[in-house]
């Protein structure tokens, strides 16, 4: 950490200072612990010390893997799509259409491009803090070398190690990636269609709030499943008990407002897959 820093902040005050807030231990339960390693949780300065340090995961990812992994323009047709497509067509111009419409609803059951078109790839990347996601489409095996790559870097470069535990590859369509406090998913929906009658939502990005997180938002405010009274606030003015609500409101509205709009496009192996995420 102080080797980056040093990089470029010419600084020996300044340097000695946060060595000293990396060795200064941290109170627990009123019980002084020493630092043994990394930075302490919840110090002031530990999410800029963290964004520090892993610029360069970002830039790793920016530089190395986005260009290695991202190739194609366009998933090429599938084929047995295309098929139903051109007997539909042939039957339509020879007057038969209700044949041609059969053929019609059998492609809403097909991808219309190649889910495994081995000339398409696409690998995104997002971080929030120490939280990271990565999307990738392709098969899993390459997911596999990008987390192994990924995991060489921090190792070697970082001196950090991905938790087998929290560091996962799943499958965005038929599996939830957690990530800052959301379920993100891939949708699938044939039956969802725009004006056109074209499918709208497939291969789109979700995010689902887990019911626990549900569950524990409204604990403080619910007494066996029900509303329950917030009698702390008898000899509160009218005025003072909504501004109090709203602020609650507010806070956490713009939390979840922060989440949403993260950047998390993500992708999947022979669907959808992801990786995710370590800390």
């Amino acid at each position: 950490m102080l080797s980056i820093l040093a990089e470029q902040i010419h600084d020996g005050r300044f340097l000695r200072l946060i060595g000293g807030l990396l060795r200064a231990g941290y109170l627990e339960d009123w019980r002084y612990h020493a630092t043994l390693s990394g930075c302490p949780q919840g110090g002031v300065v530990s999410p800029v010390l963290s964004n520090i340090y892993l610029d360069r995961l970002d830039q790793y990812i920016e530089q190395a893997l986005l260009p290695a992994w991202n190739r194609g323009d366009r998933r090429t047709p599938y084929r047995p799509y295309m098929r139903l497509w051109q007997q539909a067509c042939r039957l339509e111009q020879r007057g038969d259409r209700e044949a041609g419409a059969l053929l019609r609803k059998q492609m809403k059951a097909l991808p219309s491009r190649d889910p495994a078109d081995p000339g398409y790839r696409r690998l995104r990347y997002c971080r929030y803090a120490d939280d990271w996601l990565l999307g990738f489409t392709g098969p899993r095996r390459e997911a596999e070398e990008i987390k192994a790559g990924i995991g060489r870097f921090l190792r070697e470069q970082l001196k950090l190690e991905l938790s087998p535990a929290k560091t996962l590859i799943t499958h965005g369509r038929t599996q939830a990636a957690r990530f800052l406090g959301y379920q993100v998913v891939v949708l699938h929906a044939d039956d969802k269609r725009d004006r056109r009658g074209h499918r709208s939502i497939n291969a789109a990005i979700g995010l689902k709030v887990p019911a626990d997180v549900i569950r524990a938002k409204i604990k403080p405010y619910t007494h066996c499943g029900k509303p329950i009274r917030r009698t702390e606030r008898i000899a509160d003015t009218d005025f003072s008990i909504v501004a109090q609500f709203q602020a609650e409101f507010r806070g956490k509205h713009s939390r979840h407002a922060l989440y949403v709009t993260n950047p998390c496009v993500a992708l999947g192996w022979c669907s959808r897959c992801w990786l995710s995420p370590s800390r």
